[in-house]
């Protein structure tokens, strides 16, 4: 039992410095001359890996659970009194939570996967649309005004498989 726990908690550190990874790749595109030392960091991922006897080439760690796409983006609310549309249940069958759940093509983003949002952080996917076709999202906000605020955006995302 106890191996089995040490073996989890090791699979949880590795997704959170792959998290880190792609937060820190984040940081180098808009931070021009940032330090970010991701040798380190691999470093420690190198060794997680020995230590679950797990023996993959980082790359493809990182090439096999992440797709980047260009879509565009629109927000929405999870409930709409004057339009007296959406009920706030997502196509999951969860309610919509802002600034957490996203809409998307199911044929593009998998359910249930996350994503992070250049600018935004991380979304799940948990809601479809009539119109979220394609390359599409649409952020789940709080205000009609944030929704109309954010208007329509070409956004850069990653798609955690």
């Amino acid at each position: 039992m106890e191996t089995k726990k040490k073996k989890m908690s090791v699979v949880i550190t590795l997704a959170i410095l792959t998290l880190i990874f792609l937060a820190s790749q984040d940081v180098q595109e808009s931070v021009p001359g940032s330090t970010f030392q991701q040798d380190q960091l691999w470093g420690v991922v190198d060794s997680l890996q020995k230590e679950l006897g797990v023996f993959k080439e980082r790359e493809i760690l990182l090439l096999n659970h992440v797709r980047h796409e260009a879509c565009t983006a629109t927000a929405y609310l999870p409930v709409d009194s004057i339009e007296g549309r959406h009920s706030g249940l997502t196509a999951i069958g969860t309610m919509a939570k802002p600034y957490v759940t996203v809409a998307v093509d199911p044929t593009v983003v998998p359910i249930n996967s996350w994503i992070w949002i250049d600018g935004l952080g991380w979304w799940k996917a948990e809601d479809t649309g009539n119109t979220i076709k394609g390359k599409k999202i649409d952020l789940c906000v709080s205000t009609r005004e944030e929704a109309m605020e954010f208007g329509v955006r070409k956004m850069k995302i990653k798609i955690l498989k």
